[in-house]
């Protein structure tokens, strides 16, 4: 931690201010204050991805878990990220190689400094004791920001836009994303790693989005 992000600690512990609203406040387990803790959805189950081996999350994607998704994205708030990978709860029977972060664009890490899945993905790695590799798995395409795109939009925007290694072949790997939406980002690279000869694609988030409606989603 550098002397001005010491200082800013010092006058804004992190520890102490909600995950979600950003108030200081008597936090729950959840890193939350009561009030934003009575509006988390907890997550229960999704429809199942093409190339998707079998999926997780933690929260439902509402005011409330968006905040928190938000806050780390465009906020900077990068703390934000540990409490919601040691979060993930993977179930027991998957068996897995590699844990590998939904990658962003080159120029998109440049634009907001860090990739919050890859963030995710390292505090839950910590708490599992799984091996992250960033390596097998990359963005070829800069692809526009895909809030409020249809399902049909993005499918168009992302296909082929993902390139994975050939190191991956015969591997478990597990996916770490912030959130789903449509499912097509999981499964591009899903593709994209079953292309190189994964043997199996898990894909965990953060939070699920519900669909509001049939082209519409809540974000």
């Amino acid at each position: 931690m550098n002397p001005w992000e010491a200082f800013k600690e010092a006058l804004f512990p992190s520890h102490v201010a909600c995950l979600a609203c950003g108030r200081e406040a008597v936090l729950e387990e959840n890193g939350l204050c009561a009030e934003c803790s009575m509006g988390l959805e907890r997550f229960i189950s999704a429809p199942p991805l093409k190339g998707i081996d079998g999926f997780t999350a933690v929260y439902i994607y509402n005011d409330v878990s968006s905040a928190m998704v938000k806050r780390l994205k465009y906020a900077g708030a990068k703390y934000i990220a540990a409490p919601l990978g040691k979060a993930i709860e993977l179930p027991e029977h998957w068996h897995i190689d590699a844990v590998v972060p939904v990658p962003l664009h080159k120029r998109r890490i440049a634009e907001r400094g860090f990739n919050q899945s890859e963030l995710i993905a390292k505090a839950m790695c910590r708490g599992y004791g799984l091996k992250m590799d960033t390596g097998l798995l990359i963005r070829t395409a800069d692809t526009p920001h895909q809030t409020r795109m249809s399902g049909a939009a993005r499918k168009r925007s992302l296909k082929n836009a993902f390139r994975a290694s050939g190191a991956c072949a015969g591997l478990d790997i597990l996916l770490v994303d912030d959130v789903r939406t449509t499912g097509t980002t999981l499964c591009e690279c899903a593709a994209a790693l079953k292309k190189a000869g994964c043997n199996s694609v898990y894909a965990a988030a953060v939070c699920f989005a519900v669909p509001l409606n049939k082209e519409g989603y809540y974000e």
